[in-house]
């Protein structure tokens, strides 16, 4: 599959995130979120350096680089919005096929 890179793409983000590294054109997940409460918290853990990109429900873009720590990308959702969820996890560098795993939390304290 042939990669996007991201900071080409002209996204501007509704978060302070950086939108960097590359991905492919379709979302990796999507998430249909019915109900959401007060907070959301997605977040990349993996043994490389990972990039992840949103667009929530309303249609606004969401990026994290480095926000997690060790490299993780990690965003924060205060009154997130119903609706579908597509979620990119890239990697910073070009062509790098990093394994890891997303987690979708509505705790601020999961990582």
């Amino acid at each position: 599959a042939d990669s996007v890179d991201i900071a080409a793409a002209g996204i501007t983000p509704s978060n302070s995130g950086l939108c960097r590294g590359f991905a492919t054109m379709h979302p990796d997940y999507i998430v249909q979120v019915n109900n959401p409460g007060q907070f959301l918290r997605f977040f990349v853990n993996a043994p490389g350096d990972t990039t992840l990109v949103i667009n929530d429900g309303a249609g606004h873009w969401w990026c994290s680089d480095d926000d997690g720590g060790n490299l993780n990308p990690l965003i924060e959702m205060n009154a997130p919005v119903a609706g579908q969820y597509d979620i990119w996890v890239g990697s910073y560098q070009a062509g790098a096929n990093i394994q890891g795993v997303l987690g979708v939390s509505e705790l601020h304290g999961a990582m």
